[in-house]
């Protein structure tokens, strides 16, 4: 596990989970930001990461948007406004403020837009995981 300070630097998101399984610890809390973002990375949560190519021309396609069912969960606290961390309650998916959007896309998933790189005019592809 190494240097555990180093560990602890993540502040109020460290707990005794994080001493057990530091890799479990980085997954839940330090790597993936939940919530609505523009880019980033496939969240591959429901399937097997597989290839997402362009129907018009083959070329693998890239993440553009994802819309959020939450902002954050009990699995995410780290990327939790320290505003909000004072209600511990509202952790849960679908509950304000964690959902102040209050869209719930499938039951509690996110829509993720991928578009083709190689021209704008081809269509998008969606995906919900």
């Amino acid at each position: 596990m190494g240097d555990v300070s180093r560990w602890e630097t993540a502040g109020s998101a460290w707990d005794t989970t994080g001493a057990l399984d530091p890799q479990e610890f980085y997954f839940r809390n330090l790597c993936h930001a939940p919530g609505w973002k523009t880019g980033g990375w496939t969240r591959w949560g429901l399937t097997d990461p597989m290839p997402r190519p362009c129907s018009e021309c083959g070329t693998e396609t890239t993440p553009l948007l994802t819309l959020a069912s939450s902002e954050w969960n009990s699995g995410s606290r780290s990327w939790m406004p320290d505003e909000e961390r004072t209600n511990p309650t509202q952790l849960l998916i679908g509950t304000p403020p964690a959902n102040f959007t209050s869209i719930d896309i499938a039951g509690g998933y996110g829509l993720q837009l991928h578009a083709c790189p190689a021209s704008s005019e081809h269509p998008h592809i969606e995906l919900i995981q």
